[in-house]
């Protein structure tokens, strides 16, 4: 397949397996982009994508680790350095030994054990691409996370030598003990070096540039996403660890001393951006490739005669459950010291001590490293047999943390109590109803309380079940029928012009954007949608014919006060059949739910009476009202500092709201801003 087709592939099976996992949450991502990787790689049999190590770690790895570092708490990891340390150098060793030497007793052909020490290298450190990928949907003690990120961003290197050493030791038939250790210093000293002064230079560069007034955000972000892949191959090349490289480059980033310039602020937001799009897609090319490569893999080992599969699928088994021993043993021996020199019981290392083990999955990194073993001294169906048995230990153990974690877990990452803010946005738009007395453009604050109103009732919503999504999606449909046969009638009827029927298909088009369609008959909302469209479009057809009868131009004269009442008195007609229909549902549906929204009809229905009905719906299309907005926005950072200052809320949960209001001030603020729109409805009113 070309390149391009390939990579076509890619994206749009990234894309599928998000709204897969978006439509069923249950479902992991990771575990999707798996399946997806499988299935392209049985449908091209290894013809889509071929794994080549150092370009994976480079372009794939090495960002999300440099990433990593950059958004890691530094001060936090170190406060358990001495536990990071311990799970980087001796669980990996012993892990690499325990797993090597059981490899060559249970693999169904004899293999050099050098090589078995390289299957156990390879599967020693723990991929914390593929545990955050798990974990991010569950809620774990934060300090937990402190030692995995470090450890995650630290054990490639150490599983990395511990990889070439064995590798020697197939290649030379010879090892040594303090060689090894020297080469292992020399690595990740190189490797720190190498990543601080690509920072720094990186760092002085910008300094230039900005002393010259040539520094520029699009600039200054290609620096920022070229260093980690700069960084390492640049230590590879002096044949110093590039991973340990990348996350000092990482780390050091994020280490600067923070200026609060519009440039700094302007770069940091983009990037925030752009690097959220990038990890999105590296993660996903990890699980993608990892499935991908699972076929390629596999199959000739699965294929041969030589081998009793059911004892291959046997020895996988054995040999992650070993993985996972030794690492649980290994940390509880450290927590029960701990507690014995505390004196604190036993019981209580036990959850965190099997977390730290189960989180300890393996990744695609451990697929790469394998991937470099040499064919020397081996047959070729020996080796497919070492990186099948790499392969099935990767998947297996990706597979048990997607099981075991979300029983560990305290609670859903996701679950958020919105109650405060609720209060919050209710309290601004109290403050909002009160300026539309001295008020100049009621229009305008009207369509701001609006999207605060429409705010609200996303915040509450989130709070209830897919049942009364279901209900609320049902009735509305039910509520843009009402509202489409009234208009209908009041036009044949003589009762509306043709500029009000136009402005008020704007406002049921409106309706319609707040269904839900996913909790609606797609059948059911299809038919509602296809006869309003086909009544539109015979009216314009109509009214087209008409005028072209009656040579008149086609724009409609100003709108007037009589028009005004006209729209309002249809928008009252219809609220009465509304609140009849919603109190004949009365014991069908949540009676909750429908005392909500016949208050919410009923409070529009006053609006409508103000005389402001057609300033809303021109201004929901226009940005007229940003002074409107940039108020709200104010009164609600007005009232979060006073909720944090009554301590009603925290100040990491005002920190998080604040952040959401500066998003939508600075979407308010964006200039350029599509008012075709507006622009014919001026036009027809004859503005323009």
């Amino acid at each position: 397949m070309h390149l391009s087709s390939a990579l076509l592939v890619l994206l749009f099976s990234l894309i599928l397996s998000n709204v897969i996992n978006r439509i069923f949450p249950r479902l992991s991502l990771p575990l999707i982009q798996i399946i997806f990787g499988v299935g392209i790689g049985l449908l091209f049999k290894g013809r889509v994508f071929e794994l080549e190590t150092e370009l994976f770690l480079a372009f794939i790895i090495a960002p999300l680790l440099f990433r990593e570092g950059e958004e890691s708490d530094i001060t936090s990891i170190l406060r358990n350095w001495k536990l990071i340390l311990f799970l980087i150098f001796p669980v990996i060793f012993v892990s690499t030994l325990g797993i090597g030497y059981l490899a060559k007793s249970i693999l169904p052909v004899s293999v050099p054990l050098s090589a078995c020490l390289a299957i156990g290298a390879a599967l020693g450190p723990t991929d914390f691409v593929a545990y955050s990928a798990i974990a991010k949907r569950f809620s774990f003690p934060k300090w937990i996370g402190y030692i995995l990120q470090g450890e995650g961003l630290l054990n490639d290197a150490s599983g990395l030598v511990a990889f070439q050493v064995a590798v020697t030791a197939l290649t030379t038939g010879a090892f040594s003990l303090l060689d090894a250790s020297w080469n292992l210093f020399l690595s990740v000293m190189g490797g720190f070096l190498v990543g601080l002064i690509t920072a720094l230079l990186n760092r002085l560069f910008l300094t230039i540039l900005d002393n010259m007034d040539a520094a520029d955000v699009t600039g200054a972000l290609l620096l920022e996403l070229v260093l980690p892949i700069a960084s390492y191959f640049v230590a590879e090349e002096i044949h110093v660890s590039g991973i340990i490289a990348v996350v000092v480059a990482g780390i050091s980033l994020a280490s600067r001393f923070k200026k609060i310039t519009v440039f700094d602020a302007k770069l940091d937001s983009i990037s925030h951006t752009i690097w959220g799009t990038i990890t999105f897609m590296l993660n996903g090319m990890v699980f993608f490739l990892l499935g991908t490569e699972l076929p390629t893999l596999a199959m000739p080992v699965l294929q041969s005669s030589t081998y009793d599969n059911l004892w291959l699928l046997l020895a996988i088994v054995l040999l992650t459950a070993t993985m996972f021993a030794i690492r649980f043993v290994m940390i509880s021996a450290v927590f029960a010291q701990r507690a014995w020199k505390n004196k604190r019981p036993l019981k209580r290392i036990w959850k965190s001590a099997t977390l730290l083990t189960f989180s300890g999955v393996k990744g695609t990194v451990s697929i790469a490293t394998i991937l470099l073993l040499p064919l020397a001294d081996m047959t070729t169906l020996e080796h497919s047999l070492l990186l099948f048995t790499v392969a099935g230990v990767t998947l297996l153990s990706f597979l048990t943390g997607i099981l075991v974690l979300p029983k560990l877990a305290t609670e859903s990452a996701h679950t958020t109590n919105h109650y405060m803010q609720i209060a919050i946005l209710n309290d601004v738009v109290g403050e909002l109803g009160k300026d539309l007395k001295q008020s100049k453009h009621q229009g305008a604050v009207y369509a701001t309380i609006d999207n605060y109103n429409q705010r609200l009732e996303n915040l509450i919503l989130e709070q209830e079940s897919n049942d009364v999504k279901e209900e609320l999606a049902n009735i509305r449909v039910m509520i843009m029928e009402i509202e489409s046969e009234g208009l209908e009638y009041a036009y044949k009827k003589g009762q509306l012009s043709e500029l009000e029927y136009n402005l008020y298909q704007r406002y049921i088009k409106g309706l319609e954007r707040r269904i839900n369609r996913g909790f609606v008959s797609s059948l059911s909302y299809a038919f509602v949608v296809f006869v309003r469209g086909l009544r539109r479009l015979l009216h314009l057809a109509f009214t087209f014919k008409f005028h072209l009868g009656k040579e008149e131009t086609l724009r409609a004269p100003r709108l007037t006060e009589e028009n005004r009442d006209h729209m309002a008195e249809l928008y009252l007609t219809n609220t009465e059949q509304v609140l009849e229909a919603l109190s004949n549902l009365e014991g069908v549906y949540h009676s909750d739910l429908l005392s909500y929204l016949k208050r919410g009809r009923l409070q529009e229905a006053e609006i409508i009476q103000s005389g402001a009905f057609v300033e809303r719906v021109i201004t929901h299309l226009s940005p007229d009202n940003i002074d409107e907005m940039l108020r709200g926005y104010y009164l609600e950072r007005k009232v979060i500092n006073e909720y944090e200052q009554d301590e009603l809320i925290s100040s990491r949960y005002a920190k998080q709201l604040r952040k959401e209001v500066n998003t939508l001030e600075d979407y308010s603020l964006k200039e350029t801003s599509n008012t075709l729109t507006y622009d014919m409805i001026n036009l027809a009113r004859g503005r323009v």
